[in-house]
C-alpha cells in the first residue's frame, strides 16, 4: 500500500495554482493602446476574480488539512509532534497561495481557516503547565531597585579604593 506524501501533495497543489495563474496571465493580450480579454478569460479575469479564486484554493488547502487530521486519533490532536506536519501544511499552503495571488499574509481568509482549525481540532487541548503571570508590584520593585541601588555604592567603593591605594611600579 503506497503512503500519501503530504509534501508531494502540497507541491502538486502549488504547481496547479501557479499553472492557473500563468494560464490566466498568458490568456490576456495586452497592447500599448488597450487591454483585450478573451472570452475564456472572463471567468479567469486577473486580478478581478482574485477575491473569488483565493478562497476556493484556500478551501482546497483546508480540505487537504482536514483529510490529514482525520487520519489521526482525536487523542493525538494535542500532541505537537503528531499535528506539526498537517498544521504546517495548512499554514504554508495558505501562505504560498497568498503569495501566488499577490495577497498579504496573514490575511482575513487565512486567519479564518487557521481559527477554524483551532476550533475544530484543538478546542479540548489544555496547557500542561500553568501560564506564567507577572509578579506583584512590590516584588517587581524590589527586584528592579536592588541592583540599581548597589551601583552607586560600588562606584564609590572603587573611587575611594583608587584614591587611597599607591600606584604600583
Amino acid at each position: 500500500m503506497a503512503r500519501n506524501n503530504p509534501r508531494m501533495e502540497y507541491r502538486i497543489l502549488c504547481m496547479l495554482a501557479n499553472t492557473l495563474i500563468l494560464y490566466t496571465w498568458a490568456s490576456c493580450s495586452v497592447t500599448a493602446q488597450n487591454i483585450t480579454i478573451s472570452p475564456l478569460n472572463e471567468f479567469y479575469d486577473y486580478p478581478a476574480n482574485l477575491k473569488i479564486k483565493y478562497p476556493s484554493f484556500a478551501q482546497d488547502c483546508w480540505d487537504h488539512y482536514s483529510t490529514m487530521m482525520s487520519k489521526l486519533e482525536p487523542e493525538m490532536f494535542c500532541e505537537w509532534q503528531k499535528i506539526n506536519r498537517p498544521y504546517s501544511f495548512l499554514r504554508f499552503c495558505l501562505e504560498d497561495l497568498a503569495d501566488a495571488f499577490n495577497y498579504t499574509f496573514p490575511n482575513e481568509i487565512a486567519h479564518e481557516y487557521i481559527m477554524k482549525g483551532h476550533r475544530t481540532y484543538f478546542v479540548n487541548c489544555t496547557l500542561l503547565f500553568q501560564e506564567l503571570v507577572d509578579p506583584p508590584e512590590h516584588v517587581l520593585f524590589a527586584l528592579i531597585f536592588a541592583p540599581i541601588s548597589i551601583i552607586p555604592f560600588l562606584v564609590t567603593l572603587v573611587v575611594c579604593k583608587s584614591i587611597t591605594s599607591e600606584p604600583q611600579a
